[in-house]
This record gives C-alpha cells, structure tokens and sequence, in this order.
C-alpha cells in the first residue's frame, strides 16, 4: 500500500522558503525593486568620476574637480543598499502556484486562492508589461503586476495550465 502525502500550502511556503520549490509546483520570486535605482546611482557617480578625471587632466580649476568628486562620492553611496538594523531574516515576496491554487506573500501580507474559487484568470500585455487579473466567485477581483517577478511573464501562463489541469483531474 502507497502513501500519498498531500502538502499543505502552509507547507509548501515553508519549503519555498527553506529554498526547494516542491514538485509539481513553480514559484515566482520579487525582484529587487531598488535594484535599477542603485544601477542608475552606480552609472551617475561614474560618469561623475570620469568627469573629475577629465578635468584633471585638462587642467580645469581644482573646484570643478572637487565637486565632480563629492558628487561621484555621493552617488556612490547612494548606489550601495542599505543595512538593515535587526538580524532576523526578511521573507522573500513570492506567488506559489500549486495543484490546488495559489499563494501569494507580498507586501499585503500572505493571501491563497483556491482555482475552484476562482471564475476567470486573464492577462494582458501592454508597453513590454505583464499584468494578471483573477475574478473571484464572489465577483472580487485581484491584480497581480506580474513585472515585479522574476520571469512573471510566464505566471499567466503557468496558472492558465495548472487551471485546466485541475478541472481535467
């Protein structure tokens, strides 16, 4: 005789957390959201630098290449993440598709849809960007940016394919 050992979502969250994604399930990780803006402190407080340079060799007054320094330093801070004060780890904004729905932890906090909640999943592609819009029973409706995870363009796909999967089964 087989057991089948069927994984609470609770469970799943858990081991997505502990860094392994559970057969038969795909999961979509936030990126960075600062991550551009640091790119763009970096790329400014270099072009700063190389500014500073080029004034010291063209000989420009001391002046100029003092504040193209204390920009560049600037900047360069800027382009560092910061620190946080406290130890305890950071949970990782994530959507989990399994068999059975969806979870979600983002910044409003841990919400789980069942797919036999949900009437009606559709996207949209505009400008280069993803969006996501799952239609409740009730008539609620919940959006999801897709763009804010990595390889999100695939989340409407991967739940349209789980969908039929569940209502096949």
């Amino acid at each position: 005789m087989t057991m089948c050992f069927i994984m609470t979502d609770i469970e799943a969250l858990l081991s997505v957390d502990a860094g392994r994604v559970p057969d038969g399930m795909v999961a979509f990780f936030t990126r960075d959201p600062e991550r551009g803006q640091r790119r763009l402190y970096l790329v400014t407080g270099a072009l700063l630098l190389l500014g500073a340079i080029g004034c010291a060799f063209a000989g420009t007054g001391s002046a100029a290449m003092a504040v193209l320094l204390l920009g560049a330093g600037i900047f360069g801070v800027m382009a560092t993440p910061t620190l946080k004060e406290d130890n305890r780890p950071v949970k990782r904004q994530v959507v989990l598709v399994t068999p059975n729905g969806i979870i979600m932890r983002d910044a409003q906090g841990l919400r789980s849809w069942t797919f036999e909640d949900l009437t009606d999943s559709s996207s949209w592609v505009h400008a280069d960007r993803v969006d996501l819009l799952l239609v409740r029973r009730d008539g609620s409706r919940i959006f999801i940016d897709c763009q804010s995870f990595h390889r999100g363009e695939r989340l409407p796909d991967v739940i349209s394919k789980f969908r039929r999967a569940r209502a096949a089964g």
